[in-house]
């Protein structure tokens, strides 16, 4: 791809579970960017990632130091995945612990920015800055969120947004409908459903013009293309009769790989899946499999996807739009790898019938909206909006109990300026211990549900005369003189979607500044 480097190039990239893939603005185009590799050009780089000692192998580095079967190397098969759940100082134990997970993240990054420009059909150089618009899964947590967006900084990217996974995927729907979604067509919104290697988001996103506008979002941390080829695994194991207690973490990986590649080679003809383990297991572990037990016992990780979607659906009305009005709905538009997966397209088919609409390069969508939004030529206007909700555990009935009370609330529309939320307080305690935390939903009486993520505990003197004490030190004790103070806790949503957190004294002239994304 023809670009000065002194002009730098705008990219899309979609750091993925199993496959990180990144899109170009060059000239209103949005080509995928191909990567050279041992077998030739390829349009993604793997998320695999390995240790030797201090060093961090990715590519097909890692996939040769895999094969060695000398050596036991600590892996991680998904990178992506395996920080999901990990605040961004704590170490990566499948990597040996010696790294974080942002700097494990950060190296990875470095190394697809060297990627991009020494082996990749980009004609760049060193010197070429590199403007990102990057992506997370529509229910990131604030840790995740932070956590992406500086590594990709350290990795030394110019990140010009952040947007969730599937309203980058809804862009891209729009640019290839353009002509279906004029001023005229009755289509108002597009429902994503965001299979990829290792989450499930799905949202409904506005098409008003070139505004997209994040209507709502549902989603599942822990689900995707992943959980598909472990089923694929267990059945070859069934069959072969092979303990996969027994594998070392180097042929677990090796055996999912090859069940990953099996499972991209069916079809919605299939009847069988011919899975190859050899190389995790030896020369006589080749298994054929039947494709409809394997559907089967996919099937109730499909439903709770579907249930999620209808959980969407319903929501929709708080926002004016009536699901039951099928005219409204430009697609239930299918992206992520996962969603290629034949018994996933049929079990939303038989639910949502024709609407069903497969993305031309499922592994690619958020990766070309991206970069489309990143594009300054496209004029994208886009509006993203909470997708879980944040708070604090406060004591309620004279201390007898713990309620949550809700900072920021889910499906609350951002961006246009940071959002800022105080509350004010007389305190009873000498010192003030706050849990945070997020959660995917709230049950009818207000108490969080779903998908949770607890933050640490942030320790604060309300007491001014221990306002110099280490707060490791400080414990809540009852002081109801200290009632004559009062505290103030200020809250802001940033646009990159981390929050951070102000607690203070004014009377007392103390402060302290967080930005929440360390795990309790």
């Amino acid at each position: 791809m023809d670009r000065t480097s002194a002009q730098g190039v705008d990219l899309g990239i979609d750091f993925g579970t199993t496959r990180t893939v990144v899109a170009a603005a060059i000239d209103g185009r949005y080509p995928l960017v191909s990567f050279e590799g041992e077998g030739g050009f390829v349009d993604h780089l793997p998320g695999l990632a390995l240790s030797q000692g201090p060093t961090l192998l990715f590519g097909d580095d890692a996939r040769a130091a895999l094969r060695d079967p000398a050596g036991a190397p600590r892996c991680a098969r998904s990178l992506k995945r395996t920080i999901t759940s990990l605040a961004p100082d704590q170490p990566v134990e499948a990597l040996g612990g010696e790294l974080s997970a942002l700097e494990a993240t950060t190296a990875y990054l470095r190394w697809l920015r060297s990627m991009l420009v020494h082996a990749s059909n980009l004609e760049i150089d060193d010197a070429t800055p590199l403007r990102a618009t990057i992506a997370v899964p529509a229910n990131a947590s604030s840790g995740q969120r932070f956590l992406t967006l500086e590594a990709f900084k350290r990795a030394g990217f110019e990140v010009q947004a952040m947007l969730g996974e599937p309203t980058a995927a809804a862009i891209e729907y729009a640019h290839h409908h353009r002509a279906a979604l004029s001023e005229r067509s009755p289509k108002r919104y597009v429902v994503v459903y965001d299979l990829g290697g290792g989450t499930f988001d799905t949202a409904a996103v506005s098409l008003e013009g070139r505004r997209f506008t994040l209507l709502r979002s549902e989603g599942i941390t822990h689900l995707g293309g992943d959980d598909f080829d472990a089923l694929i695994l267990d059945a070859a194991a069934e069959a072969l009769g092979v303990d996969l207690e027994a594998l070392d973490p180097r042929a677990r990986v090796l055996a999912l790989d090859a069940c990953r590649r099996a499972k991209e080679g069916l079809s919605s003809a299939s009847r069988r899946i011919l899975v190859d383990l050899h190389e995790a297991l030896g020369d006589d572990a080749l298994v054929t499999l039947e494709a409809r037990a394997l559907y089967e016992r996919a099937q109730p990780l499909i439903d709770r996807s579907v249930d999620q979607v209808e959980r969407l659906f319903a929501g929709l009305r708080e926002h004016g739009i009536d699901p039951d009005n099928q005219s409204e709905l430009g697609a239930l538009y299918l992206v992520g790898g996962g969603s290629a997966f034949p018994a996933v397209g049929r079990a939303l088919r038989q639910r949502y019938g024709r609407k069903i609409q497969l993305a031309p390069q499922t592994h690619a969508a958020t990766a070309i909206g991206l970069a489309i939004a990143g594009d300054p030529a496209a004029s994208i206007f886009v509006r993203e909006a909470t997708t879980r909700h944040f708070g604090v555990w406060r004591e309620a009935e004279g201390g007898r109990r713990k309620v949550f009370d809700p900072i920021f609330t889910k499906d609350l529309l951002v961006g246009d300026a940071p959002r800022v939320v105080r509350r004010r307080y007389r305190p009873i305690h000498r010192v003030g211990e706050l849990r945070f935390l997020e959660c995917s939903a709230l049950d009818a009486g207000g108490q969080p549900e779903g998908d949770l993520t607890p933050w640490r505990t942030i320790r604060f003197p309300y007491d001014p005369s221990l306002a110099d004490r280490p707060l490791a030190e400080l414990r809540p004790e009852r002081a109801p003189e200290l009632s004559a103070q009062e505290i103030v806790e200020t809250y802001t949503y940033r646009d990159d979607g981390t929050i951070a957190v102000e607690i203070a004294n004014p009377g007392g002239g103390y402060r302290s500044d967080y930005v929440l994304g360390v795990l309790a």
